[in-house]
């Protein structure tokens, strides 16, 4: 009883201490909050142990965690500052475009078994059945928002409940999340047997979206605390490797007005696809981008109206396998030719790339017809303002989900738009969605070997090894 009430007490003043740095003007409320919470938190905590790993016992266990929409740039502030130091050098995890956490997820965990999504986001429109799917009462639903995604593949994966209940009072219920993730995970490793285990922090993307990067470093500090005891209990049988699906970019946002301008432009806004000039757009979450769903003979005159609107950095839509690239500044075209890509101006440049275009003549990189290698497009290109967007403008067009939009807006940085009753909630701090860097940057880095400086997220489970997940031959 004596080593548990020591525990507790620490655990107690650890979450004291995080609550006064979060929130220094609160400290009467953190104190009270901490009094009525915690006893349940600290119970749970208290009952973990990781047990030594010997060389007697199974080989190397594999830690593999995913925190969702952690950007680059966090982590590396948080190394210059001393944490993760146990790990080698983070990649750049460029995400695809949109940079969305079922597209990206789906993309970076196909070859461990992820089917493809049915949607953007869990909320999505199914063309089909020309009607919205998986609202409210399905977010909260289980066996509608785990079974048949990639969230299936994980041994930790926080309930539908538990995940919506970071948004219930903004900021401070979602930093209660995040802990008690901690703690739910830290039983799990502890008690797993497996040689690989397999967790989901989403919290993360919820204090970033809700409490702003302070939050997030601050919970990642505990994270960091929590995996350097396994690391150094495990002496040298354990292995652990962290990655996200995309980042976040922490700013001051402005909604982006979509609505009033289309319906002046003869367009008609409705929650189905009702007549010639109807417009379906999904509104989650608090997001970096649109996705728009029209008839096919709107999609340019829609692209070229969106692309006009404050806020916009640039429209695309697919016709007869070429990508149309709308912007404030002119028009443009990415075909795609085996392992090639084409990108053509019409007029302007509205990607910016008219200089990379010039520089593979000038190096003999282009052919003929002027494509270009994919890779020679991603060495230009992923450390751009926008990064590898040739390839995931032309594949966020015309891959990732069975319902796609036919028309995809990706914002400027500080701009977003989605749910007004989310809106009401809370004070966007961040977010996610366009193709720019901040948001498109995500990470992984692993005790384990080497990693290239950047890399596609459908590369990284193979840089990490293809961890063989224990719930993948369920999956399919």
């Amino acid at each position: 009883m004596l080593v548990k009430s020591k525990k507790n007490a620490f655990l107690k003043s650890r979450f004291i201490a995080s609550l006064k740095f979060l929130f220094p003007t609160r400290a009467l409320v953190a104190l009270l909050l901490t009094f009525a919470l915690f006893p349940a938190i600290a119970g749970k905590q208290a009952q973990v142990s990781v047990a030594p790993q010997t060389d007697s016992m199974l080989p190397v266990k594999h830690i593999v965690i995913c925190v969702d929409g952690v950007g680059y740039s966090t982590i590396e502030k948080m190394r210059a500052e001393g944490k993760f130091q146990y790990f080698r050098q983070p990649a750049r995890m460029i995400a695809p475009f949109p940079t969305l956490t079922n597209v990206a997820m789906t993309e970076i965990l196909e070859t461990a078994g992820a089917k493809e999504a049915a949607g953007y986001e869990d909320n999505f429109y199914d063309a089909d059945k020309n009607r919205m799917r998986g609202g409210l009462l399905d977010r909260f639903n289980n066996q509608r928002f785990i079974k048949g995604t990639f969230r299936e593949l994980f041994d930790y994966h926080p309930s539908a409940i538990k995940s919506g209940l970071g948004y219930a009072l903004p900021p401070l219920s979602a930093y209660l999340e995040a802990l008690t993730d901690l703690v739910r995970l830290k039983q799990k490793i502890s008690s797993s047997r497996d040689t690989v285990f397999f967790a989901y922090l989403g919290s993360t993307d919820s204090l970033s979206h809700l409490g702003g990067e302070r939050m997030v470093r601050s919970f990642l500090s505990l994270l960091d605390d929590d995996l350097k005891d396994i690391v150094r209990e495990g002496k040298g049988q354990v292995q652990v490797t962290i990655f996200s699906d995309h980042g976040n970019h922490y700013r001051g946002y402005k909604r982006v007005s979509l609505k009033s301008p289309l319906r002046r432009a003869g367009f008609r806004v409705e929650n189905r696809l009702r007549g010639e000039r109807s417009i379906v757009i999904p509104q989650f979450g608090l997001i970096g981008c649109a996705l728009l769903f029209t008839k096919e003979e709107n999609e340019a005159r829609l692209a070229q109206v969106s692309a006009q609107l404050r806020g916009v950095d640039f429209a695309v839509y697919e016709k007869d396998a070429v990508v149309h690239v709308a912007g404030r500044d002119g028009l443009a075209m990415i075909e795609r030719r085996a392992d090639k890509f084409r990108y053509q101006t019409l007029s302007g440049d509205p990607l910016g790339l008219r200089n990379e275009v010039a520089n593979f003549r000038w190096q003999g990189k282009a052919d003929a017809d002027g494509f270009v290698a994919d890779s020679d497009w991603f060495a230009a290109t992923r450390d751009g303002t926008r990064p590898d967007v040739v390839r995931r403008v032309f594949q966020g067009a015309t891959e990732h989900v069975r319902n796609r939009a036919n028309v995809i807006l990706s914002f400027e940085d500080g701009f977003y738009y989605g749910s007004y009753p989310l809106d009401l909630l809370t004070f966007l701090q961040a977010t996610h969605g366009n193709a720019m860097r901040e948001q498109s940057y995500g990470f992984v880095m692993t005790t384990g070997s080497e990693l290239p400086a950047y890399l596609r997220a459908g590369e990284m489970w193979k840089a990490v090894g293809e961890p063989a997940l224990r719930k993948a031959h369920t999956h399919h």
